[in-house]
């Protein structure tokens, strides 16, 4: 009889512990994760990240049965090793990082991808503008005059980079004889124009939108160089391991968000157009460049 009693209680807890199992299975399955880099989203401050953030998340899971946490992280070390261990679903990344770590990510992510448009193009085009007494130089020619620079923008640091190392063989420390970090993007601009600095890179959608407010600027300054279309500042990579219900509700949902009222919110307050997918070989324009770079390091 005891020994019937024991059978039966450990049969008991056995079933208890498969129930209790699956349903931690099922919330696990119904909670998403949302990564994002501590250093970026520089458009906000700190305090308003998280904020904004979980708005966003709350927006792309709404009436779904889904929660989404937002999880700030310190570094891209930080996020490489959650991304290893399987416990991100979602990240929003810097272009340049995507670059710099592709051979990494590209075992983990699914594409398409999802891009971040903050200007009319889903590319941007990055334009080194200079002082107008310099007309007729090339960029090879302004060594050892000053730069104007918003570091913030990695991809169109990166690219100036580049652009001097290509044309030089220096760096851009060695290149200017001095540069001048920017709060801004459109400062540079105004640097240029009120003759502190000589020139400066910028996106070429935030030039167009400086010289609309200051149609004046044009006298005294012009546009020496462009990029092109090539460069995708922010992505969203989301892993193989998600859901794929849950991952064509996510991805829908952000497609959508410039279309509600609320969404067009939420947008503007990261200075977002919209998000959409991208196939993979769209990317390969600004992959040459970075494996050009790469290779000029080398030598």
């Amino acid at each position: 009889m005891i020994k019937r009693l024991v059978f039966f209680q450990k049969f008991f807890f056995a079933i208890l512990f498969c129930f209790a199992s699956s349903n931690l299975v099922r919330a696990e399955q119904n909670v998403v994760t949302l990564a994002y880099l501590e250093n970026g989203l520089k458009e906000l401050k700190n305090n308003e990240k998280q904020i904004a953030l979980q708005l966003l998340a709350n927006e792309l899971i709404r009436d779904s049965g889904v929660k989404m946490i937002v999880q700030p992280v310190r570094s891209f070390a930080e996020m490489r090793q959650l991304i290893s261990d399987g416990k991100v679903d979602y990240t929003i990344l810097n272009g340049y990082h995507l670059l710099e770590h592709y051979d990494f990510l590209q075992s983990f992510f699914v594409t398409p991808l999802l891009t971040i448009q903050r200007g009319p193009s889903d590319r941007e085009n990055f334009i080194i503008v200079a002082n107008k007494q310099y007309i007729g130089q090339e960029l090879i020619n302004l060594q050892g005059k000053t730069l104007s620079l918003h570091p913030q923008y990695l991809l169109m640091k990166f690219y100036l980079e580049y652009l001097i190392e290509n044309s030089s063989g220096l760096d851009i420390l060695h290149f200017f004889s001095k540069i001048k970090y920017t709060k801004t993007a459109s400062q540079a601009v105004l640097d240029v124009y009120f003759g502190s600095s000589d020139l400066c890179i910028i996106p070429k959608h935030i030039f167009d939108l400086t010289v609309e407010l200051n149609p004046a600027i044009m006298q005294k300054i012009f546009i020496m160089h462009q990029s092109g279309k090539q460069f995708f500042p922010v992505l969203i990579l989301n892993f193989k391991h998600v859901d794929n219900t849950i991952r064509t509700l996510i991805n829908k949902n952000l497609s959508l968000l410039n279309q509600t009222a609320r969404g067009q919110q939420i947008l503007d307050m990261f200075s977002i157009q919209s998000v959409h997918t991208v196939k993979l070989k769209k990317l390969h324009p600004m992959q040459n460049i970075f494996k050009h770079y790469q290779s000029l390091l080398k030598k």
